[in-house]
């Protein structure tokens, strides 16, 4: 269970053309902040629309092991942006199998049109303290995780979304 928390800190991707700030020396200062918020929103709506919904599936390392990577699977119910940098990201944890939903805090930093999930020393009660890194760019994720006291490795794979759903057309009742 903490290998999947891990992964919904960073979670915790394909991020549909994500566009960067405008450029500041392009425009006249006065409409500069108007659409670098705009640029800033549209980039924060992909993002989330890019989490909710999704399951990051891949494979992850426990550093200092030389075990083969492990298969890892995480849900995400859905991500909102909340004040500042921070992301409420809702995740289905596994438990005695039973998907339990926990949403987790996290800031979220831009590094031109690419986010990154930064925990550090994030408690989680009755878990752990844990920080990681976790970088999502196209359709895929990338990081580093870290449960303290040498516990910790590499993460990567993809963001799935479920085909939708086509229903039937109905006929009108004659």
């Amino acid at each position: 269970m903490n290998r999947l928390l891990t992964i919904g800190l960073a979670a915790a991707a394909a991020l549909f053309n994500l566009s960067s700030p405008a450029p500041l020396a392009a425009e006249p200062a006065a409409t500069q902040p108007a659409e670098a918020l705009a640029d800033s929103a549209a980039a924060d709506a992909r993002f989330a629309e890019l989490l909710t919904g999704a399951t990051m599936v891949g494979k992850y390392t426990v550093e200092g092991s030389d075990a083969a990577p492990k298969n890892d699977r995480y849900r995400i119910i859905k991500a909102v942006k909340a004040d500042g940098d921070n992301w409420a990201i809702t995740s289905s944890v596994e438990y005695k199998g039973f998907g339990i939903p926990v949403t987790l805090t996290v800031p979220v930093k831009w590094a031109g049109d690419t986010p990154v999930i930064e925990v550090t020393d994030q408690k989680i009660p009755g878990i752990g303290t844990f920080t990681a890194r976790v970088l999502f760019y196209g359709d895929h994720y990338v990081g580093t995780w870290s449960g303290g006291a040498g516990h910790g490795g590499t993460l990567w794979g993809r963001i799935e979304h479920a085909e939708p759903v086509t229903r039937p057309a109905t006929q009108p009742n004659r």
